[in-house]
Formats: C-alpha cells, sequence, structure tokens
C-alpha cells in the first residue's frame, strides 16, 4: 500500500509519470505488489475500503459513495441516511496531498536532523504557501524522498500516518452527517473529534484481530495519535494566517491546542487498556519536537 500512495501522491495524473516513478522507488521497500495491482484497476479502492469498514463495524444506516476528483479542488463522500436527505462532505485535496508531504518532512528531521534547513523550508513553504496561501505547486515535490534521503522505515511511517489521519478526519465528518450539524459548536466539534478518535482506535484494534482486510495494514499501535500530530499542523497553519481568523477566534471554533488537549483527555476513557502506546507516546514526542526544531522554537 505504501507504494500505491507515492504514486497516487507524487505524480500529476493516473496515467503519467509511472515510470519515472518506478526507476525512483525500484530499490525501496516501501510497496507491496499486490496491493499495487489492485490500485491500477481502482485507484479509489482504500478510502472504498476504510469507509465501508467504519459504516460496518459502526453498525451506521447510511449509504454511501466516495467520488474522487469531484472537481479540482476536492474528492467527496457522497451519502444518503436511511430516512435523510442525499447529502456529502467534501475532502480539500490540497490538504490531503500536502499532509504526506509535511509528514514526510517532519520525519526527514526525525531521522535525518542534519537535513534541518531544506525541511524548514519546506515546511514553511507547504504551511504558509500551499495550505493557507493555496498557491500552486505542481512539479514543486516529486523528488522529496530523494532530497530529504529518507529511509524505507521513515517513508513507510509518513504514509501509515496518512491514513491514520484520513480515517480520523473521515470519522469526524461522519459524526456531523450523522447529527446533521451544520453548524456545530464548540461542543460539537470537540464530540466529532472523540468520534474520529474512536473510529481509529476501532481500526487499530481490529488490525491487531486480524478483522481488517490485508490492503489496510497500516493501523499500527504506534500511530493512534496520528490526530494529536494533525492538530499540530493545524496550529502551524494559524501561525501563517494573514488574511483569515484563526481557530478560536469565535466561540464555535476550539483551537487546535484545545482540540489536541481534549483528545489526549480521552487517553484514560477510550483508548483500550492492551494497547502499547509506549511507542506511540514517544513517536508523538519526536513529532511535535521535529516540528518545534524546523520553527525554531527550541
Amino acid at each position: 500500500m505504501d507504494y500505491v500512495q507515492f504514486l497516487r501522491l507524487l505524480q500529476r495524473q493516473v496515467d503519467t509519470g509511472r515510470k519515472e516513478i518506478d526507476e525512483t522507488v525500484q530499490n525501496r521497500d516501501i510497496f507491496d505488489q499486490k496491493v499495487l495491482e489492485k490500485w491500477r484497476n481502482e485507484p479509489d479502492f482504500i478510502e472504498r475500503i476504510i469507509l465501508t469498514h467504519i459504516v460496518e463495524s459502526f453498525e451506521l444506516e447510511i449509504y454511501f459513495e466516495y467520488i474522487s476528483g469531484v472537481s479540482a479542488e476536492s474528492s467527496a463522500f457522497a451519502y444518503k441516511a436511511k430516512d435523510g436527505d442525499p447529502s456529502a462532505f467534501f475532502l480539500d485535496a490540497v490538504f490531503d496531498k500536502s499532509m504526506m508531504y509535511l509528514f514526510l518532512t517532519v520525519l526527514a528531521v526525525c531521522y535525518h536532523p542534519e537535513s534541518i534547513e531544506k525541511c524548514r523550508s519546506m515546511f514553511r513553504f507547504l504551511v504558509r504557501d500551499v495550505l493557507v496561501g493555496r498557491e500552486k505547486t505542481d512539479g514543486e515535490w516529486e523528488n522529496i524522498i530523494e532530497e530529504l534521503h529518507m529511509d524505507d522505515r521513515a517513508v513507510t511511517q509518513a504514509f501509515d500516518l496518512y491514513w491514520a489521519v484520513w480515517t480520523f478526519m473521515a470519522g469526524y465528518e461522519i459524526y456531523h452527517i450523522m447529527n446533521r450539524i451544520s453548524f456545530p459548536t464548540r461542543e460539537e466539534e470537540f464530540r466529532a473529534d472523540r468520534f474520529g478518535f474512536q473510529v481509529l482506535i476501532r481500526l487499530i484494534q481490529e488490525q491487531k484481530a486480524g478483522k481488517l482486510p490485508e490492503e489496510l495494514d497500516c493501523f499500527y499501535e504506534e500511530y493512534y495519535l496520528a490526530p494529536c500530530m494533525l492538530m499540530e499542523i493545524f496550529r502551524n497553519m494559524d501561525l501563517y494566517r494573514e488574511k483569515m481568523p484563526a481557530y478560536g477566534t469565535d466561540d464555535c471554533h476550539p483551537s487546535p491546542e484545545e482540540r489536541m488537549q481534549a483528545l489526549i483527555d480521552l487517553f484514560d476513557t477510550d483508548v483500550p487498556d492492551d494497547m502499547d502506546t509506549e511507542n506511540g507516546n514517544a513517536f508523538l514526542s519526536a513529532f511535535l519536537d521535529a516540528v518545534e526544531l524546523i520553527n525554531g522554537e527550541t
């Protein structure tokens, strides 16, 4: 699955650039050929599997279809509740793609602190100009893994983190769908975060029990804190917002710091006792330290 993500997120179109990317990673131990073959016939199958498993695992009474490339800006999760009207939530394509590169950049610092200056420039560009400024970035990132001299382990961790965050965000949006919330209050935002966290924890547990399809071999215990890493990315986005208000400037939207603390407060109630959280805690600490180093906060 890791190789699938490399293909999907580093090439500009599904049918172009494959040869060049194949040559770039042919000697790396980061791909699964069986998943690659399935991806070639159904590029969005991983997203569909995750969403189907969430709906079935939580016995949700919704019917959905995942629509990729619904526009140049987003993909969509279209749904119909059992007794409701058709609706959808949209996944920001720029944010979706950038998330992978943000994880790659931070993990490059974790594994190779000597690459700090290059990572600092890349991270700030991604947050300030791409995510906040919405600048076009075609052709900017194709060689990021080679440029940062990233270990295969770091690349694999970045891909797994991407899916953990994607799953959390899907759970967050599904909570709003199920509760038909158009204008969430602060409390509803915290509840949506909690459901997204519970969705991620559920998939981690089910992978441990061998209940997930082999294509979803990415939900390891050390990534249970991925939502907190997402909140750290949101915090950094706030640092660069000049023309738009930051999170937390009104009563309806908690700040990223508040959302992270609320997630941390769930550890005693929502994280199973049999989960090995030691590596996850260390992984979050290393991630936060690397972001501070990138931003010159230490």
